[in-house]
């Protein structure tokens, strides 16, 4: 298909087509607007974007071009005819637990849900890996979980070498977005009709280490945590453990993890295996190396001597996504540009090249002398 050819999801009525009351909320809740003040930008009351939201009213036509302005879509983003991911925060996996409010949570899922629509509407013209995630054995631990997954996954004893592209090799989606989007929630999970979707931030992204156990950890929850349960402390350290498992096999760690704390041995052991000497303190422990309160005095002087500025690891993008991205440029090179998928989602091209992480290198001129 052309940049100009009809889409599979083209609203067929008016530009615009009818309602869809869901849209609203999904573009309001993801910027985090009230219904109050949204109601205040457009002229309308908050009982009337109520009303749009349940779908007892549908906005007239100015309104509507008024609504899209605001929340930053096109006015057929509010039309039907397109996919719709309907999910709740019970679906998903949220790390913060305790500071994240339900309207954060809420938030951060309808970024999730448009990440799923841009891979959808990728899928039409690019074929994407199959998700291909194991059944666990009933009652598997975090250990055996692991174990299963690099069986399944056919990786090979040692470290792996990239995570996020092992992921998204399997079929799961990986993205990072900014703070502003889901700062309160960090990174989470969910299966979006049956595409697993992982989320994290630049908080765990900046440090590659970090980005490795949080991307380990979601991908635990994947395996670990598929139906819907309570949200728990002891669900989180699951993944955790998880996580140090998969990333860090016991066998593999006690043939070579030194004989006593040694943080130079163990930060030269976290390169190699790309995790944190923290973490290494923390399997030492848990193999019986050393001692709880001896990992505490190393917790202690690794948060003495730690200096994002000077570790090196810190400037390295190589955990970067890139399979949305990779499959956006290969339905470019048949004829279907970022154009063509914004028109498909009825944003601008401008939101569609953010979601797929192609961050705008254009210089930013800035002018002077104009203000106050």
């Amino acid at each position: 298909m052309g940049e100009d050819g009809q889409g599979m999801f083209e609203v067929p009525t008016g530009g615009t087509g009818r309602f869809e009351p869901a849209r609203l909320t999904q573009a309001r809740v993801r910027l985090g607007v009230s219904k109050t003040d949204l109601a205040a930008e457009v002229g309308v009351s908050a009982a009337a974007i109520g009303q749009y939201e349940a779908g007892v009213n549908s906005p007239r036509p100015e309104v509507l071009d008024r609504l899209a302005t605001s929340l930053k879509v096109r006015p057929g983003f509010f039309g039907v005819g397109r996919p719709l991911a309907r999910i709740d925060t019970l679906n998903a996996h949220f790390r913060s637990l305790r500071s994240a409010r339900v309207s954060d949570r809420q938030k951060a899922l309808a970024t999730a849900a448009l990440v799923w629509e841009l891979t959808f509407a990728l899928e039409r013209y690019v074929k994407l890996p199959d998700a291909d995630l194991p059944v666990l054995a009933a009652g598997a631990t975090p250990s055996e979980a692991a174990a299963t997954l690099r069986a399944h996954w056919g990786l090979p004893d040692g470290p792996v070498k990239h995570l996020v592209a092992t992921a998204e090799s399997r079929g799961i989606v990986v993205a990072v977005r900014p703070l502003r989007e889901i700062e309160a929630v960090d990174a989470f999970s969910a299966v979006i009709v049956d595409r697993p979707i992982i989320i994290t931030t630049p908080r765990r992204s900046e440090n590659v280490f970090r980005h490795r156990f949080s991307t380990a950890h979601e991908i635990g929850h994947l395996l670990l945590h598929r139906d819907p349960t309570a949200h728990s402390a002891a669900v989180e350290k699951e993944a955790d453990e998880f996580a140090a498992a998969f990333l860090t096999p016991a066998a593999a760690m006690d043939a070579v993890l030194p004989q006593r704390l040694d943080l130079a041995a163990l930060d030269r052991l976290g390169r190699t295996w790309g995790v944190s000497p923290k973490s290494l303190v923390r399997r030492m422990v848990e193999r019986g190396r050393t001692t709880e309160s001896s990992a505490r005095r190393a917790y202690q002087r690794l948060a003495m001597i730690d200096d994002p500025r000077a570790d090196p690891t810190s400037a390295y993008l190589g955990e970067t996504p890139s399979l949305l991205k990779k499959a956006a440029e290969l339905a470019s090179d048949h004829g279907v540009g970022v154009s063509a998928l914004a028109e498909v989602l009825k944003l601008s091209a401008a939101e569609v090249r953010d979601l797929l992480g192609d961050a705008d290198q254009r210089p930013v001129l800035r002018l002077v002398g104009g203000g106050d």
